[in-house]
């Protein structure tokens, strides 16, 4: 399968529908039929790890919405047609997402619910979640959620070294028991994911990494997830934006957002959206999900409208070949990336 390394490469599509890929196959053009087809195969659920899923291509993302807020903007959400909400227990939000959940009038089966065990944080007092714990943790969200049964359930971080195959074993009797339907890891890299396959496990169906323009997905993990059919949901797709996170510092050298900002609005205005929309649609167009978070109605709408343009494939080049110069994770404190942990 084609990855993220291609992207900057002259490289010809092989028509296969390799789920990386981001270029049109040449026997798709002046055939309608075929471009309809090709141009919904970028935002639905279209690779083996998507339709195994059944993920919608876009989401809301939750963290940093406080509980009080997190029922109205999860209900604002469901109004303008988001199907897939991502929430976790760390976020201490779930209550709020929860009843907008039941008191929707969209039914329970079309929409997906995402959430995430927090397997505890070193350096702090609280201990790691061992398998008791992380089957308690999941009762606690089903609780909190109103919910039978969450769509995909995953382990935050892997940061619990001596507990990540006893959590992960908990994941696997959580499905068992009907309470998840699908589980996954968030932020996990091969090393920590290949624990799991020596252990001779079943393995996680996603792995929800920050992926943005500035940070896309390394080429070994890449790799690595495409030969076990494991789909990458992207988060913080929106951190280069300026005003992302409102009241907080961009995490970057001013000359890296400058450097990057500039062709990325050029782009933007070519295609008339903004910048956010071009990031999302980058991200979809390479196959990945992605969970724009804004407490704002109106940038919740413009999010979701990112079905009336098509990014071309020298356009997504360009826009990928900023994190080849200058990969630079956003979404955590200073040079900490949780790929990164032992």
């Amino acid at each position: 399968m084609l990855t993220s390394q291609f992207l900057i490469n002259e490289k010809v599509c092989c028509g296969r529908g390799c789920r990386m890929c981001p270029y049109e196959p040449k026997h798709v053009k002046g055939n309608t039929e075929l471009q309809k087809r090709w141009d919904i195969s970028q935002n639905k659920s279209y690779n083996i790890a998507m339709n195994k899923i059944g993920i919608p291509m876009i989401g809301l993302g939750t963290w940093l919405i406080p509980n009080d807020q997190a029922e109205q903007i999860s209900s604002d959400a469901f109004e303008l047609g988001y199907r897939h909400v991502d929430t976790a227990q760390v976020y201490r939000n779930e209550e709020g997402v929860g009843k907008a959940l039941a008191k929707s009038s969209v039914p329970r089966n079309e929409i997906f619910i995402t959430t995430k065990m927090w397997p505890g944080m070193f350096g702090q007092e609280e201990p790691f979640q061992n398998f008791k714990g992380a089957i308690s943790a999941c009762d606690e969200s089903l609780k909190l959620l109103q919910l039978d049964e969450i769509d995909l359930y995953l382990i935050h971080n892997p940061f619990a070294k001596e507990n990540r195959l006893e959590q992960w074993e908990a994941m696997i009797e959580l499905k068992k028991q009907g309470k998840v339907k699908n589980i996954g890891v968030s932020n996990y890299n091969v090393k920590h994911i290949q624990e799991i396959e020596t252990a001779g496990l079943e393995m996680p169906v996603a792995n929800q990494i920050e992926i943005h323009p500035w940070h896309v997905v390394r080429t070994e993990l890449a790799q690595y997830m495409d030969k076990h059919e494991i789909l990458p949901i992207a988060y913080s797709t929106l951190a280069p934006i300026p005003n992302w996170r409102e009241g907080s510092q961009w995490n970057g050298k001013p000359e890296d957002m400058k450097s990057g900002a500039i062709p990325c609005q050029n782009i933007a205005d070519q295609y008339q959206v903004s910048v956010p929309q071009l990031f999302l649609k980058w991200a979809i167009q390479l196959g990945y999900p992605v969970l724009p978070k804004s407490v704002h109605y109106s940038r919740l709408k413009e999010n979701l409208d990112l079905d009336h343009f098509t990014i071309s494939r020298d356009d997504i080049k360009v826009i990928s070949k900023i994190a080849r110069d200058r990969q630079k994770c956003l979404a955590w404190s200073g040079d900490f990336e949780p790929l990164d942990v032992d």
